[in-house]
């Protein structure tokens, strides 16, 4: 039902990805359901002023953060399942969610729910870094999967193309830009918790104040994301024009054709010195 939905619509993934990690939590966990002042779930009089009435009201605080909290676990589980790819991205993607799953009924506020809060980029940092310590730059995986068209015939022209010099610290040096991007985004997600996650764990402001804290990262962190992945493609690119020449682009035909082993050119005899 949810792919023939995505059909009809022809939404983006993206756009999937915000309803779903995004949309749906900060309704879930805001202190009111309203647009343009007008309150869905009605209204009520707290110290004369009008203040919404949300979902928290309803189920109560706890269970409206971890519902909040698990909508985007499943969705990222479902979605995994639906398309029915596993490779290593999909694992430490599912990988993730399920952490975040289970960190989901932690009671705690303050630094410590900051901290929490900062899992998903302080688990990419640590496997980004981690491949480098290893010798085996996890970019490489990224670039496989994103290379759809790679046939039985090409697998050893990509294994000549991972292989090369230049292409090789390209790797690396992408795994290591996402790496420190993943880090930059863990503190400031951890500063941003602690400056405005101020409230006791358990109570609507508290709720409320996660909400406010997740619209003010999600589009600086997926701004920042595109930037890691993007410097990550040029690093490796700049690598292959070295080692392939300009012929070689990523995702383009003419990458298999700078891979094939060029043609021996025969230089002509030398004509021996006459006696």
């Amino acid at each position: 039902m949810a792919e023939t939905t995505k059909k009809s619509t022809g939404l983006p993934k993206i756009v999937w990805d915000l309803i779903f990690t995004l949309l749906i939590p900060v309704s879930i966990l805001a202190p009111s359901l309203s647009l343009g002042g007008i309150h869905f779930l009605g209204s009520e009089l707290k110290d004369g002023k009008q203040v919404g009435f949300g979902i928290s009201d309803l189920i109560g605080n706890v269970p409206a953060y971890v519902i909040a909290a698990l909508i985007p676990v499943a969705y990222i589980i479902i979605d995994t399942l639906r398309t029915r790819v596993f490779n290593p991205i999909t694992v430490v993607a599912a990988s993730s969610a399920l952490i975040g799953g289970g960190l989901a009924f932690l009671q705690i506020d303050g630094w410590q729910f900051a901290l929490k809060d900062s899992y998903r980029p302080i688990v990419f940092a640590i496997i980004m870094l981690g491949s480098l310590v290893l010798g085996k730059p996890f970019f490489a995986v990224f670039l496989r999967v994103a290379m759809q068209d790679v046939t039985e015939e090409r697998k050893p022209l990509l294994e000549k193309l991972l292989a090369a010099k230049n292409v090789r610290i390209g790797l690396f040096q992408g795994t290591a830009a996402i790496g420190v991007e993943s880090i930059i985004m863990a503190t400031v997600n951890f500063f941003v918790n602690l400056n405005i996650v101020t409230a006791r764990f358990g109570t609507k402001d508290f709720n409320g104040m996660v909400a406010q804290a997740n619209s003010v990262v999600y589009l600086p962190s997926t701004l920042a994301s595109f930037a890691a992945f993007g410097l990550a493609y040029y690093l490796v690119q700049r690598g292959l024009t070295k080692d392939f020449g300009e012929k070689a682009q990523l995702f383009d035909d003419t990458l298999w054709e700078a891979l094939e082993p060029q043609p021996q050119q025969t230089q002509p005899a030398t004509p021996s010195p006459s006696t």
